[in-house]
């Protein structure tokens, strides 16, 4: 847990230290309680120093916030601007540009459930952001445009595709812990892995197998779509 002295005789680098050291712990309380249940006074008091303390490093809580969406944002477009260099086909580019998001988001915001949280901004501070999630989302739609060009993506509706797998990445922040079985490497690598290739390994199971009774079990589902799947061979 990062302290410090009341002192705000600070020269440029120690208070660009301690303005990320604000950042990190308020990034820790937001993951694990919520932006809207943490207070500024919560994260002065977790790194030991008084709540007018903090305002030599954020104007508010907003602030905070709008940082998060800028650098999560930055980190997205990085995660393109590497993939489109990459030389991978459609898919691979997809695949690399999620597993690289969420590691890297990660590793440098400690999560990030609190960019969910977009409705929080100021409307100013929510314009940047939109614009900037509206060009990076064109660009992913790109990629999945290249990749049912390119053969290593099914026919699907890009745009679709694309605000599907943003939407998966935004539920990970909800059950992953770093002291679970995976890593973040290896969430990153295992979650990209599902939404671009899914689990399918034989043709789609007819849905109209589907049992119309909520009574009917899941074996009972299981069974007819294996009947259904044998009937395609």
């Amino acid at each position: 847990m990062a302290r410090w002295n009341n002192s705000t005789q600070t020269d440029e680098e120690v208070n660009r230290l301690k303005r990320e050291a604000v950042l990190r712990e308020s990034g820790r309380l937001f993951s694990r309680h919520g932006y809207h249940n943490t207070s500024l006074e919560n994260i002065a008091a977790a790194l030991g120093v008084s709540k007018a303390t903090l305002y030599n490093y954020v104007r508010d809580k907003q602030e905070i916030l709008f940082t998060f969406h800028n650098m999560a944002m930055s980190i997205g477009e990085r995660a393109a601007d590497a993939a489109e260099q990459s030389g991978l086909n459609g898919a691979g580019k997809i695949k690399f540009s999620i597993a690289t998001y969420i590691a890297d988001v990660s590793a440098e915001l400690g999560g990030y459930g609190v960019i969910a949280e977009i409705g929080a901004l100021r409307p100013a501070d929510r314009k940047i952001v939109v614009d900037r999630r509206h060009k990076l989302d064109r660009r992913f739609i790109r990629m999945v445009e290249e990749g049912i060009a390119d053969g290593s993506l099914r026919s699907v509706d890009p745009g679709m595709a694309v605000f599907t797998f943003l939407g998966a990445l935004q539920l990970v922040p909800n059950w992953f812990s770093p002291d679970g079985r995976l890593t973040g490497r290896e969430v990153a690598e295992a979650t990209a892995d599902i939404l671009v290739y899914g689990m399918a390994v034989q043709v789609p199971v007819d849905m109209s197998a589907a049992p119309d009774q909520p009574s009917d079990s899941l074996l009972t589902v299981h069974k007819r779509a294996k009947k259904s799947l044998k009937a395609r061979k």
